[in-house]
């Protein structure tokens, strides 16, 4: 056994080094029945098979690697796993049909709290949180803690399922809900990529985020950041529907067309915003108490009405 799981190795290494996606795309029933052997070595010490397996699986940039006819094992393999296992092989689960996936969420949150941050485990944890994320009945089950893994902004893969599912409007509803605007732009700066477009009602969504949490005038910082990772998407776009193909299969031309469009619309929202809480900084009148009395900026030049606007903010705290 252990000459033939030398040769697999072998042929597995030759492929990835080999930088073509192909034949571990068209190989993969086979390298993926190899799974339940992997997740098992790994638990007994043995590591090697189950890194040349997730090694196999990213460079495939397939988010449908790993086969169905393995998904009755993987609840018995991983639920006796080591934390670490468990959330390498979790980006890798079926979240969205798989019979034992409640079962996995309670392990899976556990070994979240339980593993050391390294870039390899932040980016399964962020993949993995975003899939089940956009599953209605698994959602409500994720640990608020868990939501601040977003913070760290792991890479992405261009095949990212988590990318893919983690616009979803519900989605978005969730991560608003937290009420903590650095999670929420973490967020966007992690779903927000050339590889993929948005949902639309998880657009829609974003669209409102932007002007109902991030359009007050303390937020300037959180706009600048958002602005930036939206340049750097569309200026990533603007190389072509050939370069995005390259390394990532699931585009296809026209989506490159939506993508332009709808990134485009979310800078100028957030422009449009930014401009705004710029000129209410430029002309509501400077309030401050000094010795009992009201002092006021400019306030001949300011319209009645904000006057009193000004006061009722003053009174109210």
């Amino acid at each position: 056994m252990e000459q033939v799981t030398a040769l697999i190795t072998q042929k597995l290494e030759e492929m990835i080094a080999a930088e073509d996606t192909q034949p571990l795309r068209s190989g993969r029933k086979a390298i993926t029945a190899l799974f339940p052997y992997a997740v098992w070595q790994e638990r007994n010490g043995q590591h090697e098979m189950f890194a040349i397996f997730l090694r196999a699986a990213r460079a495939s940039n397939y988010t449908g690697f790993v086969w169905h006819h393995v998904h009755p094992f993987v609840h018995t393999l991983l639920g006796k796993a080591d934390p670490r296992t468990i959330l390498l092989a979790s980006p890798h689960v079926p979240w969205d049909s798989w019979i034992g996936r409640q079962d996995l969420i309670q392990p899976w949150t556990a070994a979240v709290h339980n593993v050391a941050y390294t870039e390899e485990v932040g980016q399964s944890v962020v993949d993995t949180l975003l899939q089940i994320a956009a599953e209605d009945e698994l959602l409500p089950q994720i640990d608020v803690d868990v939501w601040s893994w977003l913070n760290k902004k792991p890479p992405l893969p261009p095949a990212c399922l988590g990318r893919v599912f983690g616009s979803y409007s519900h989605v978005v509803k969730a991560v608003r809900g937290l009420k903590d605007a650095e999670i929420l732009k973490s967020y966007l700066l992690l779903v927000w990529s050339e590889w993929d477009s948005l949902w639309p009602h998880g657009f829609d969504e974003m669209c409102a985020s932007i002007r109902e949490d991030f359009g007050r005038i303390k937020m300037g910082h959180h706009r600048a950041e958002l602005i930036q990772r939206l340049d750097q998407v569309l200026e990533r776009l603007e190389l072509g529907f050939g370069y995005l193909n390259e390394h990532n299969p699931y585009p296809e031309e026209h989506d490159l067309m939506a993508m332009q469009m709808q990134y485009a619309a979310l800078k100028a929202i957030l422009l449009e915003v930014d401009e705004e809480t710029k000129k209410l900084t430029g002309t509501y009148p400077r309030l401050s108490i000094h010795f009992g009395r009201l002092i006021s900026a400019d306030i001949s030049r300011a319209p009645h009405n904000l006057y009193v606007c000004a006061a009722y903010m003053l009174v109210m705290g």
